[in-house]
């Protein structure tokens, strides 16, 4: 089946795509959690939307306590 990685942006935005071939959505879900995406991804196959990864809230501070 083909899916797609919809990896968002900082504003929430698609900014980039990846597509590939898996034989199952525990395949596709598998593959696209070992991806990067800081601001969050969505995985979709057709028209129907699989899995939503969360990326980080907001930046981590450098200097906590301080």
């Amino acid at each position: 089946m083909d899916y797609r990685l919809y990896v968002l942006n900082s504003d929430g935005k698609f900014a980039d795509v990846e597509e590939w071939r898996c034989a199952s959505d525990e395949a596709a879900l598998e593959l696209a959690a070992r991806r990067a995406h800081a601001y969050g991804a969505e995985l979709w196959q057709g028209e129907r939307r699989v899995s939503t990864f969360a990326g980080p809230m907001s930046a981590p501070d450098p200097h906590p306590g301080a």
